[in-house]
């Protein structure tokens, strides 16, 4: 599985008044975009897994944080991670 996700951060949408999950998508040679996690989700062909998704929400702690960070990437560490670590 090819991950096209470079790195997440989290933004205050003020139209919905909610704060949003934003990803870094690359997927071959274009310039990196920022889009809404939930619009990576919903696009034809990309599968995320439970994990993955909650990675990337920066949701993951301990055991499962480090079985994250090793198999999708060390370029982006969530900003809410435990301060343990």
């Amino acid at each position: 599985m090819t991950n096209y996700v470079k790195n997440s951060r989290k933004n205050y949408y003020k139209h919905l008044g909610r704060i949003v999950t934003e990803v870094l998508v690359q997927f071959k040679d274009e310039d990196p975009s920022w889009i809404p996690l939930d619009t990576y989700e919903s696009m034809p062909g990309i599968v995320l897994s439970d994990k993955e998704s909650s990675y990337w929400k920066g949701e993951l702690e301990g055991e499962e944080f480090k079985w994250a960070l090793d198999k999708y990437g060390y370029e982006y560490t969530p900003p809410n991670f435990p301060s343990r670590y």
